[in-house]
């Protein structure tokens, strides 16, 4: 008798897999070295603003210069030198998990949480907006861009009470904050900075930039307002395919009820966020300032709860173990942009962008320079440094295509905000994504549509500054 074989069925196909994160960076990291075999090499001069006293970039100088393609050894270099590039922020990661977890382990934001949650019983989702609006002011404000990451953890511990998943989580910090930051009307690291470059005086055009704001705003809180409603009614509408964390939370033990040590807890944790957020905006503090700020913070907890030193050491390295995911993909994207400016491509890239700019109408115009400056986020994720190398060649740029300044403030303000919360490069989303525990391609596709309305809501900004020649 004749073996008899499966029969394949014609119609079947192998369900797409979207690859893990860390296969998705070193794709871009091996197109980026590709890209300098590809792309010609170029540079522009670079001049000392006498005013601001920054290096800038002299928009009329571009030359192309000898190709120098990126080697095997600088290709695999790369990652190493990615690590060290991106080491402050890495540490950041680590140090803030570590901290935050001795924090989270005197039961104090899940105390606090259920409280709230109890005050507003079967309006509990009610949380969402109003945090979130907290979040939009001090991202709006400058104060929370990169600390952000330290917010996570209370988000999804919020999410958590609230039966939600880990990306709501994010959605109301990162996104809440994002949504004040890349429309702020007075960022001093973007907004301030890109009208500095630009000649224009500081926080003008405030008005219609808040409304725009409120905009972005209104529709990020419908937004994660409505995947909430979905995800609570049912948990299978979650993005993400493995909740786990949500079924162990039912068998948790009950949380305690709010307590005075637990308000002790808080208030220091508030003096904390404050006294950094005043420190960032006056003091102009950097990111080790946070870690520092959050340790204190963390041993002045563990104290008020009681812990013995060694219960707070074990919680500090849990917390640092729970980080490694989403801090080794931080230095995996910063090698991203070594590799684009070891090969001399970056300006090329610019150079290559802005040419369209000039041979269209001014409308047109000034939409293309958001878009623009939406793909080159990607290879320039800070806003400040992207405001150093654009703002030198929109601002001129916006002259001759009959374009505003402020309108080309707009156009990198925007460009840069919006594409942070999708892009791998942006060190600050993968540690947030990293904190929560969430897949970068998961986030990415709750993300996008979101990315859609804020970037719609961008280009009819754009549209109607330049109709309405605003200046």
């Amino acid at each position: 008798m004749a073996n008899s074989k499966p029969v394949k069925n014609p119609n079947s196909k192998k369900k797409f897999k979207v690859p893990n994160t860390y296969t998705l960076i070193m794709m871009f990291v091996i197109v980026a070295a590709l890209l300098t075999y590809i792309i010609p090499a170029g540079e522009y001069e670079m001049i000392k603003d006498e005013v601001t006293g920054k290096t800038l970039i002299n928009p009329d100088s571009f030359q192309f210069i000898e190709r120098n393609p990126v080697s095997i050894g600088d290709f695999l270099l790369s990652i190493p030198n990615g690590m060290n590039g991106a080491a402050a922020i890495i540490f950041l990661t680590f140090l803030v998990g570590g901290f935050f977890q001795i924090i989270n382990d005197t039961g104090t934001i899940d105390a606090t949480i259920n409280a709230s949650i109890n005050k507003l019983q079967d309006k509990a989702l009610l949380v969402i907006p109003m945090v979130m609006a907290l979040m939009s002011i001090l991202g709006a404000l400058g104060i929370v861009v990169n600390a952000a990451i330290a917010f996570i953890p209370i988000g999804v511990a919020l999410a958590k009470k609230l039966k939600l998943d880990p990306i709501a989580g994010i959605s109301i910090m990162y996104i809440g904050a994002y949504s004040g930051f890349c429309a702020s009307p007075m960022g001093p690291f973007n907004t301030i900075l890109g009208q500095t470059i630009a000649g224009l005086p500081l926080m003008s055009g405030f008005g219609f930039r808040t409304i725009v704001w409120t905009f972005v705003f209104i529709v990020s809180v419908w937004y994660t307002m409505r995947y909430a409603k979905k995800v609570k009614s049912d948990i299978n509408n979650s993005v993400l395919d493995k909740i786990e964390w949500i079924e162990k939370s039912e068998t948790a033990k009950e949380v305690t009820d709010f307590n005075f040590r637990h308000g002790l807890i808080l208030l220091a944790l508030i003096i904390g966020f404050v006294t950094y957020a005043y420190g960032s905006f006056k003091l102009h503090w950097n990111l080790s300032y946070l870690s520092a700020m959050m340790l204190a913070v963390a041993l002045v907890s563990g104290l008020i709860a009681k812990m013995h030193p060694d219960d707070m050491a074990k919680s500090f390295i849990a917390g640092c173990k729970s980080m490694v995911y989403g801090a080794l993909i931080i230095g995996f994207a910063k090698s991203i942009t070594i590799l684009l400016t070891d090969g001399k491509i970056i300006h090329s890239i610019i150079y290559y962008m802005s040419l369209p700019l000039s041979k269209v109408a001014p409308m047109i115009s000034g939409v293309l320079m958001f878009y623009i400056n939406l793909i080159f986020n990607f290879f320039v994720p800070s806003g400040s440094g992207q405001a150093m190398v654009v703002m030198p060649l929109m601002a001129p740029m916006a002259d001759v295509v009959n374009v505003s300044r402020q309108v080309a403030v707009s156009a990198y303000q925007y460009g840069d905000g919006f594409s942070n919360t999708i892009i791998p490069t942006s060190g600050v989303l993968m540690a947030a994504l990293g904190v929560a525990k969430v897949p970068y391609e998961k986030w990415f596709r709750y993300m996008i549509p979101l990315f859609g309305l804020w970037v719609l809501i961008g280009t009819i900004a754009i549209a109607v500054g330049i109709a309405i020649g605003w200046s």
